[in-house]
């Protein structure tokens, strides 16, 4: 996906590696189903996942993001929902480009997550660039007490930053722009010719 501000209500993407691609710009999915193997959602942009599920068939990472060093917000992941084909069969992430940034807000993680929850892709330098963070993680996977070290575990005050407005504001510039880009606005808009079914 290349075109910024791009909105997607109750939709389903089905795949296996390399599902959802997001390039150098802005999505919003809102309750979404969203299935994949091997780095199944992948690349550069800022995206919120509002309340979607997640089902991984297995493979190295959910998450293979590349974040650009310049952007604040990568892939924001809040009230979420990971389920899978089988216990111990993925990570959340693992960093596509050094500065990836992956977030997981209040998620329910089954089995299927490993407990260390992340991967280096085999680069010991990405764990000091990385910003991978978790906050009030639950379900099987979402034990952070076996979790690599150089994950962040938020606290509330730095969970709260991750809103709809904050992520997705600005431009995915260098130096960013905000122009304020309200996706609910969409969805509200569009509600009104019955899309929202």
């Amino acid at each position: 996906m290349g075109g910024d501000k791009a909105v997607f209500n109750k939709c389903h993407f089905l795949g296996w590696q390399d599902t959802m691609y997001g390039g150098r710009s802005r999505q919003y999915f809102k309750d979404c189903y969203i299935e994949g193997s091997t780095d199944f959602i992948f690349g550069p942009s800022t995206a919120f996942f509002d309340s979607c599920e997640l089902f991984t068939k297995g493979g190295s990472a959910i998450t293979a993001a590349s974040t650009e060093e310049y952007v604040t917000y990568g892939y924001v992941f809040k009230n979420c929902n990971i389920t899978g084909t089988g216990p111990n069969i993925t990570t959340l992430g693992r960093p596509w480009r050094p500065y990836a940034a992956v977030a997981f807000i209040n998620t329910e993680m089954s089995s299927s997550i490993k407990p260390e929850g992340w991967n280096n892709w085999g680069n010991p330098d990405n764990e000091a660039t990385a910003r991978y963070a978790e906050y009030r993680s639950s379900g099987e996977g979402g034990a952070t007490s076996q979790r690599v070290e150089w994950v962040d575990i938020l606290t509330k005050e730095e969970a709260d930053l991750y809103t709809i407005q904050n992520v997705l504001g600005t431009k995915y510039n260098n130096p960013p722009v905000a122009d304020d880009w309200n996706p609910l606005e969409v969805i509200e808009e569009t509600s009104q010719y019955g899309n929202d079914n």
